[in-house]
C-alpha cells in the first residue's frame, strides 16, 4: 500500500513554503497553542448522510472518547468491485458525512488524524485506492489523503495519519458549522482480465454491506476571550 501525501485544497495558506504558513499561523488573530481536551460533554451526531457507498443510514454512529481526544464512527459501507459479477458503477464508491458537532463553550477544534482499516483482494496487475478527507462547513482549508493499492494484493490494511504532523485546520469558534468527513474507494482492473478474475477493496470487513469503523483524532484550543 503507498500512501499519497495530505492534499490540501482552498488553504489559506495559498502558495506560501511551509516556514512562512507557520510563522502566519503563530502570529495571526486568534492562534494559540493546543491545549488538553476540555471536560465536559463532547456531542458529535451525523445530521446528513449521503453518497453511493453508504446507504444504509440507521448504522452511522459515533462514540466519543471518555477523555474527548477524538471519536469513532461506524457506517454501513458496500466495497467497490471490478470483475467478473461485477455491475457499471461499482468501481467507485463514496461517502460524506456532515457531522454536527456541540462542545464545551469557550473551546474549538481540530481534527488531527483519521484512520481507517479495510481488506483488498486485487487480481495482478488490477489497482485500487482510498482518498479520506475533512473540511468545515463554509471555510477554506480540507484535508485529503489517498492510499494506493497494488495487485496482487489479498488481505487486511491499516491506513492511518496518526503521525503526521501538520498546520490544523480549527473549526471558527462562536459558530455552528458541520464537520464534513468524506470518504472514496476506486478500484480499476488495470491490466487484469475482468472476463475471469475479480478485484474488490472494502472497509473494514468481507460481507458487503458490512459496518466499517473509522477513528478519528481530535485537538483543542481555547477561543479567543471576547472584549
Amino acid at each position: 500500500m503507498e500512501a499519497v501525501g495530505d492534499e490540501r485544497e482552498g488553504s489559506m495558506f495559498g502558495g506560501m513554503t511551509m516556514a512562512m504558513a507557520l510563522a502566519a499561523a503563530l502570529l495571526s488573530p486568534g492562534a494559540a497553542t493546543e491545549e488538553r481536551p476540555p471536560p465536559g460533554s463532547v456531542r458529535i451526531e451525523p445530521a446528513v448522510v449521503s453518497g453511493s457507498g453508504c446507504a444504509v443510514w440507521p448504522t452511522t454512529s459515533v462514540a466519543v472518547a471518555p477523555d474527548n481526544s477524538g471519536f469513532t464512527m461506524s457506517f454501513g459501507s458496500s466495497p467497490v468491485q471490478v470483475g467478473v459479477g461485477s455491475k457499471p458503477g461499482d468501481a467507485r464508491k463514496n461517502c460524506q458525512f456532515a457531522m454536527d458537532v456541540q462542545v464545551p463553550k469557550g473551546f474549538t477544534y481540530a481534527v488531527t488524524g483519521k484512520e481507517h482499516t479495510g481488506y483488498a483482494h486485487l487480481a495482478k496487475g488490477a489497482s485500487g485506492q482510498l482518498t479520506v478527507g475533512h473540511y468545515f462547513e463554509g471555510v477554506s482549508g480540507r484535508s485529503s489523503r489517498t492510499y494506493r493499492f497494488t495487485g496482487p494484493y489479498d488481505d487486511a490494511w491499516l491506513a492511518s495519519d496518526f503521525d503526521d504532523i501538520g498546520i490544523n485546520t480549527y473549526a471558527p469558534c462562536g459558530e455552528r458549522r458541520y464537520l464534513v468527513l468524506t470518504t472514496e474507494l476506486r478500484v480499476d482492473a488495470g491490466t487484469s482480465d475482468p472476463a475471469t478474475t475479480t478485484s474488490v477493496l472494502g472497509l473494514n470487513d468481507m460481507d458487503p454491506g458490512g459496518t466499517a469503523t473509522a477513528r478519528y483524532r481530535l485537538a483543542w484550543q481555547r477561543c479567543p476571550a471576547v472584549r
